[in-house]
């Protein structure tokens, strides 16, 4: 409203204006006071937000070094690594030379192995074949040493028997003593 439209009011008019302007003061004095209280609250609650919000940062600051220290320890560590890394393929690369290098020798003593084994063969070979050959030999002879065995065997039985003869006919016929003499003179 203006201000004519306020002087052309009446007293009463104007008391109802101000009531009504008092109690709208009110309610909005109320409604002031708790948006206060809610605003109180809310800075309240922001402090408290603030100080969890400064704690977090702090611990996030502290993670942070820790995660620093952590990354140059594993820093230095992944140096370390790399080293001995590199060191144990050196070794490795040396150990795979000499596991080259015996594979030749190896393979070298694989072959004169095979051909040392092939001359055995062959001398074996030869050996066995004149070792059956030798066998066949002693088996002739064995037939031949029983054969003649056999023939000694008669042949003594036939001296044997012929002595007995000699021996009696020369008894028989005086012979023996003069034989004896005869042998003595020649002595």
């Amino acid at each position: 409203m203006t201000e004519k439209e306020l002087r052309k009011l009446n007293r009463h008019d104007l008391l109802e204006l101000l009531v009504e302007q008092s109690r709208e003061a009110s309610r909005l004095g109320a409604s002031l006071k708790e948006r206060e209280d809610e605003l109180a609250q809310a800075l309240g609650s922001n402090g408290r937000l603030k100080e969890k919000l400064d704690e977090k940062d702090e611990l996030i600051e502290k993670l942070k070094r820790r995660l620093d220290e952590k990354d140059a320890e594993m820093a230095g560590q992944a140096a370390d690594t790399a080293d001995q890394l590199e060191r144990l393929k050196e070794k490795l690369d040396e150990k795979d030379a000499l596991v080259e290098k015996l594979k030749g020798r190896l393979d070298e003593k694989d072959v004169q192995l095979a051909e040392e084994t092939a001359v055995r063969e062959e001398q074996l070979k030869r050996l066995k074949e004149k070792l059956n050959a030798k066998d066949g030999l002693i088996d002739k002879l064995r037939e031949q040493t029983d054969r003649r065995d056999e023939k000694n065997e008669r042949l003594e039985t036939e001296i044997e028997r012929l002595r007995s003869d000699r021996w009696k006919e020369m008894k028989e016929s005086g012979l023996w003593p003069e034989l004896l003499e005869r042998l003595k003179t020649l002595l």
